[in-house]
């Protein structure tokens, strides 16, 4: 009988469950040194199971499988596409691309408080990179 519960309990709640929001949904920001925020340098961030969407307030946009196949990249002149995965439930890996060559490299690693996350990113062509901190909205 115990089983028959839980079984059921399962189904009611398996939708919900599936639907669930990842640590990446939202709007996040750039945090400067000084903790304040970069109000220039929102990106909103949708990502489910197998796609992971982005949008600026720019108008950057793309919508790419988290296979690490190429996605269109709209908005953009430096990049034409993107390829995204997601290594750990909390990190992705992004590399942007320029009619097919990689340029720049990008890892964002959400901490375990939900609310920052760790940004570094290296220039595939000058060999440099760098991190910054941003905090969700």
């Amino acid at each position: 009988m115990n089983i028959r519960i839980a079984l059921a309990a399962l189904l009611v709640f398996a939708p919900a469950l599936a639907c669930a929001q990842s640590v990446f949904d939202g709007s996040w920001m750039v945090q400067k040194e000084d903790k304040t925020l970069d109000l220039n340098s929102v990106v909103t961030f949708k990502v489910g199971r197998e796609v992971a969407e982005l949008s600026t307030l720019s108008g950057i946009t793309y919508k790419a499988k988290l296979n690490g196949a190429d996605a269109k990249v709209e908005g953009d002149p430096k990049t034409t596409t993107v390829s995204v995965t997601r290594p750990s439930k909390n990190v992705l890996l992004e590399i942007s691309k320029r009619d097919g060559k990689p340029w720049l490299s990008m890892r964002m690693a959400v901490e375990p408080d939900g609310k920052t996350a760790k940004v570094t990113w290296k220039n595939l062509n000058t060999d440099k990179g760098g991190s910054y901190e941003m905090a969700k909205q």
